[in-house]
């Protein structure tokens, strides 16, 4: 006779034993001399319990953005201090001049490459440095005006300019280090955001490819019936539902070379009232066709791809050189049953091999 395995509770840390006679003993007698003392007052009790609500997960810090800085002064002066509080804050600059002269050429880098990501630009001078700037949207840098003044008349007059920040002059290390910091974080965010946004017009582009149907057969896209079958092998495998595909080739009478395009639609239209409503097909170019077949495992994918070969096989002629011409399907089925673990590509090789094999033998409908 086998022992029977111990109770065991689940903790935070694991699997806890269950105590033993002798740690039950050595507790209950812990307690009876706990109770026989006074109690201690202001006692604090660590052994209360904790919820996972009270348990707060904290993020890892992101390292400090970095930053090339453009920057144009009206004098050498100004221009030498605002370097220094940029290679102080320890970003990289990327270019700087001073005077009427370099208005052009500080212009003209900020399209350059590498792109600066902050320009600091002095005002009143400096207005067409940043209208070059803004021209470059929406991958433009961010913009700081070093404005003289103090407080709301300095942030107008930046504002009014089309600068996103405001720094003070003459420059200081202590105050325009914090406006570069913050204009280094702007400039991260909205590289951040653009690649967002062109992911997210991928994901449209493709969804709105998704969403219109073959123009020939008025099948779904080869892509979307990947990704589909994808999840309905995830969903197999994790609810235990059999699964199979049905895999097509079309073969064309002799003498059909003019009217293939119509035997195809014929074929397509064939296939698609033979399957059920779950049921998706997909057009595989030149001469193929497949069929997902959920909740259905090989013997019942069997019977579909038999009722689609007829079907096929009876559908209304093409009517050409004085004679009428149909197209005729082949099929290969392979599935799983459930529980079974399985890839897309192992079960797409299966039915290439069964459609193979029927190809081979003269039969309508093999099975892997």
């Amino acid at each position: 006779m086998t022992d029977k395995p111990r109770p065991r509770a689940a903790t935070r840390t694991g699997v806890r034993k269950a105590p033993t006679a002798a740690a039950r003993r050595d507790g209950a007698e812990a307690a009876a001399r706990a109770d026989r003392e006074p109690a201690r007052r202001g006692r604090v009790d660590l052994t209360a319990p904790i919820d996972d609500e009270q348990l707060v997960e904290e993020a890892e810090l992101t390292p400090l953005p970095s930053a090339r800085v453009a920057i144009w002064e009206t004098a050498a002066a100004p221009l030498s201090q605002a370097r220094a509080a940029v290679v102080a804050q320890g970003y990289e600059v990327l270019i700087a001049g001073a005077g009427a002269g370099a208005l052009a050429e500080v212009g003209a880098r900020l399209s350059g490459d590498p792109a600066p990501d902050v320009v600091v630009v002095a005002l009143p001078g400096g207005e067409a440095v940043l209208d070059a700037a803004r021209a470059l949207a929406p991958r433009r840098p961010v913009l700081v005006a070093a404005v003289p003044g103090a407080g709301r008349i300095a942030a107008e007059r930046a504002h009014a300019a089309g600068a996103d920040l405001v720094a003070l002059r003459p420059h200081e290390p202590e105050r325009l280090g914090p406006v570069l910091f913050a204009a280094a974080k702007l400039a991260a965010e909205r590289g951040e955001m653009l690649t967002v946004r062109g992911t997210e017009a991928r994901l449209r582009d493709r969804l709105e490819r998704f969403g219109h149907a073959d123009t020939v057969t008025g099948f779904q896209q080869l892509e979307f019936f990947q990704r589909v079958l994808e999840l309905e092998l995830k969903r197999a495998r994790r609810y235990g539902y059999p699964l199979s595909v049905c895999l097509l080739r079309q073969v064309d009478p002799p003498r059909a070379a003019t009217i293939k395009r119509d035997l195809r639609v014929r074929a397509a239209a064939a296939v698609a009232s033979a399957i059920r409503d779950i049921d998706m097909p997909v057009e595989l170019p030149p001469d193929r066709f497949l069929v997902l077949l959920p909740y259905t495992d090989a013997d019942g994918a069997a019977l579909v791809a038999q009722r689609i070969v007829a079907a096929v096989a009876a559908h209304p002629p093409v009517r050409a050189a004085g004679a009428d011409l149909r197209a005729h399907v082949t099929a290969g089925v392979s599935g799983i049953t459930a529980g079974t673990d399985v890839s897309f590509a192992r079960l797409m090789r299966d039915a290439g091999a069964a459609l193979r094999a029927a190809e081979d033998a003269g039969e309508p409908v093999m099975i892997v």
